[in-house]
């Protein structure tokens, strides 16, 4: 055997000097390279386990350094995801245009199959797909209710924390409500940033456009007040007044002047809140409602 630290001939491979620190085989290859010529020597057979595209270790077995390891283990060799150039390639499904990453597929497919058992991402639904046109005539498909017209989008889109139907659209990835695009769709154009996509039915899961109607935030609310569907008095949960209350302080209310305010400071410790609370009931800035 040849003495490893005689300076040996240029890399076999590479053609790079064969250090001492790196030299394998005698000096034939660099660490690298020699690792590389075990995985893709042709002069050696394929590895017997389909799909695996490596070369048969040096010996008696027709397995590759990987399924060997794998069988010496107790396992069997074809159980184990095989490793695929992923350079310069996009990801192996079909309709995704990402970058290949890992066994074919880009970071978003194969993390979607290790959450689905390792299944074959290949026939999952693709978000974004959808267009604006597919999305009107979804929502078109749904029944409207024979009492109120409402098209209730439960079972169809997925609802957000609030019960509103969410969605994407092809070509972008944002997460959108769908009372807006279908909004926008009815009106001819896109909805203002500052603009809400209000209901005439008051039901949030409802999608159908002619219940819809474009307002901005004080509209909604003012349309919401004169509905009474506000929280205001003892639907407030943190109200701690009620309309016999807010009567009583209005009789026992006495005005001030510049330098006295009566008797707010009295009534706010006698009715446990805070003197502008009182301030509010006596001006009707709060329980306006209450005659």
């Amino acid at each position: 055997m040849a003495d490893i630290t005689t300076p040996a001939d240029d890399c076999e491979v590479c053609a790079k000097p064969a250090e001492p620190d790196n030299r394998l085989k005698s000096g034939a290859h660099i660490r690298y390279c020699y690792q590389w010529r075990r995985r893709n020597d042709t002069s050696r057979p394929e590895c017997s386990t389909a799909k695996c595209g490596r070369r048969a270790r040096a010996g008696s077995t027709d397995l590759c350094d990987r399924c060997y390891q794998r069988a010496q283990r107790g396992n069997d060799p074809a159980g184990r995801p095989f490793h695929q150039a992923n350079k310069g390639k996009t990801c192996a499904v079909e309709w995704c245009e990402d970058v290949a990453t890992r066994l074919g597929w880009c970071v978003t497919c194969y993390a979607w199959s290790r959450r689905n058992g390792d299944a074959d991402p290949t026939g999952r639904r693709y978000r974004y797909s959808r267009t604006l046109d597919d999305l009107i005539a979804l929502v078109l498909t749904i029944a409207p209710d024979p009492v109120t017209g409402c098209r209730s989008s439960r079972g169809v889109f997925a609802p957000n924390r609030d019960g509103y139907a969410i969605t994407t659209i092809a070509g972008d990835q944002r997460t959108q409500r769908v009372t807006r695009l279908v909004l926008a769709h009815t009106l001819g154009r896109p909805i203002l940033p500052a603009m809400h996509a209000c209901h005439t039915c008051d039901n949030p899961p409802c999608v159908e456009p002619s219940h819809l109607w474009e307002g901005t935030a004080e509209d909604n609310s003012r349309d919401r007040d004169t509905k009474g569907r506000g929280a205001r008095g003892v639907s407030n949960g943190r109200s701690r007044l009620t309309p016999a209350r807010v009567r009583e302080i209005r009789a026992r209310y006495i005005p001030g002047n510049n330098q006295h305010e009566g008797n707010i400071a009295a009534l706010a410790a006698e009715f446990g809140v805070k003197p502008q609370s009182i301030r509010d009931v006596v001006r009707r800035r709060t329980w306006a409602h209450v005659l």
